[in-house]
């Protein structure tokens, strides 16, 4: 055969097997599209839904929430359950770190630049507060796998990327509850789901 022929046949069948590997990676798993539903649409917002049922486990990590301005950044830290969080002063100014939920914990205060460190063993949210700023207020949320979606400000969330399977959603939001939604999820398909926040 002739050199450039080869080439070009080479480089045909290159384009080929990339499109085919771009194909199917792209089309690993499937997709939930959701929408987060309230009347009071500012909290629809960073509500957070997740798989309940998925049969694999994750290793903990390390994660970090600041304190700048006396203000925890950032305001919600998602972490997979069993990781630890590093809560750092950043501020010229002493604070503290404690939570009321769950196994409440109360990590004392940090001067400039020391850190307070806590591993989060249960799955759901925890409050983060300041003991001596009130107005100080952040959200842990734990969870029990990387499979989970944060709404925006219209209340849109993506879960990308899931094995197929039947799976119960579970939602957390810092001020309201919702049902669980069950879901089938196929390769290379998408699932719409609503979630109705509630009191």
């Amino acid at each position: 055969m002739d050199y450039k022929k080869m080439l070009k046949l080479h480089g045909l069948v290159g384009i080929i097997v990339s499109f085919f590997f771009l194909s199917t990676s792209a089309f690993a798993g499937g997709m939930i599209k959701g929408k987060i539903d309230y009347k009071k649409k500012r909290w629809i917002r960073d509500t957070f839904v997740y798989l309940e049922n998925v049969p694999d486990k994750w290793e903990p990590q390390e994660a970090e929430m600041n304190q700048v301005g006396s203000t925890f950044i950032p305001k919600y830290l998602p972490i997979i359950v069993g990781s630890t969080v590093k809560f750092l002063n950043s501020d010229p100014t002493e604070h503290n770190v404690y939570s009321p939920d769950h196994e409440t914990f109360n990590l004392g205060k940090a001067n400039q630049g020391e850190v307070l460190s806590h591993t989060f063993n249960k799955v759901g949210g925890y409050t983060q507060l300041c003991k001596l700023h009130a107005a100080m207020i952040a959200f842990v949320v734990v969870l029990p796998n990387p499979y989970y979606g944060q709404s925006d400000k219209k209340g849109v969330f993506v879960i990308k990327d899931v094995p197929p399977g039947h799976y119960r959603l579970i939602t957390w939001n810092q001020r309201y509850k919702a049902d669980h939604v069950e879901v089938d999820v196929k390769d290379g398909e998408s699932v719409e789901v609503t979630i109705k926040l509630h009191r």
